[in-house]
Formats: structure tokens, sequence, C-alpha cells
């Protein structure tokens, strides 16, 4: 049997109580988080923004006459469906919390309301007056991603002051 000497276990014992610590500089920053900060309301527009597209994508390729003008739509358009796929795509990203995907989804959704806004301005020269939802969707999930790039850089500059109560 072996035997351990009493200093031995009180050092194991020590050692296996408390987290290793490594050999870091003390006094440098701690790395940044990979995840967002937690908001509900950005990942309930965000998830809004990609069901309205991939809505949008289904009723496009499903209606028989709009599947046939597809081929004849001019190269604008079709940027437009790129940006608003790649937004669909980051806005997932931004519903898991992902540190990457705000900056994209920040660009991605400016983006796609300069188009929606043209649209709305070609609609309403035409005497046409409608109430988009997709422009909506945009401006709001632009306020919260300007708020959570706040949130963020204020975190990285060691700017957080914490509240009580």
């Amino acid at each position: 049997m072996l035997r351990i000497a009493p200093r031995a276990r009180i050092l194991i014992e020590l050692l296996a109580t408390k987290p290793f610590i490594l050999m870091t500089d003390p006094t440098s920053p701690p790395l940044r988080s990979n995840a967002l900060p937690r908001d509900i309301f950005r990942s309930v527009v965000a998830t809004l923004v990609t069901l309205l597209t991939i809505y949008g994508w289904v009723d496009a390729l499903g209606r028989t006459p709009d599947r046939r003008a597809i081929p004849g739509e001019p190269r604008l358009w079709w940027i437009e469906q790129l940006v608003s796929l790649a937004l669909a795509v980051v806005c997932v990203a931004i519903i898991f919390r992902k540190r990457w995907s705000l900056t994209p989804a920040f660009w991605l959704t400016v983006y796609s309301l300069v188009f929606d806004i043209v649209r709305w301005v070609f609609f309403f020269r035409e005497g046409e007056f409608r109430i988009l939802v997709a422009p909506l969707l945009y401006a709001l999930l632009l306020w919260r991603l300007w708020i959570t790039r706040k949130q963020v850089s204020a975190a990285e500059d060691g700017v957080i002051v914490e509240t009580t109560g």
C-alpha cells in the first residue's frame, strides 16, 4: 500500500480544491467574451426578420407567375435578394448571441433598409401608399444593434457602470 506523507496529502487536497492559475500577466485585461449581451427584444426582432425573409423567398418561389418572372429581374433585385439572404443568416447568429455577427448585421440592416425605402418611394411616386412591415423591423433591429454596439464598445473600453436597485 502506498503511503503519502501528511504534507503531500495537504498539498494534493489544496490543489484539488482550488482552480489552477495560469502563468499570465495579472495586469492584462481579461479576454473579451464571444457572446453578445443578452437582449430579448433584439432576438425577437432578428427572428422576425429571418422569418420574413424566408417567407418572402418561399412565397416568390412558390407562386408560378412570380417564379417565371425571376430570370427577368434586374441585377439590383438580385443584389437585394443576396443582401436579405445574408441578413437572414447573420440574424440567426444574432439570435445565438454571436459577437462576430454584430457589425455585419448592422451594415446589412442599413442596406436592406435603404432598399426598402427606395422601393417605398417608387410606390409612393406611382400613387400607392403602403405601410411596409420590413422597413419597420429593419429600423427596430438597427436601433437595437446600435445600442448593442455601444454596450460592447463600453465593455471593451472598461467603462461599465453598475447600478444598484
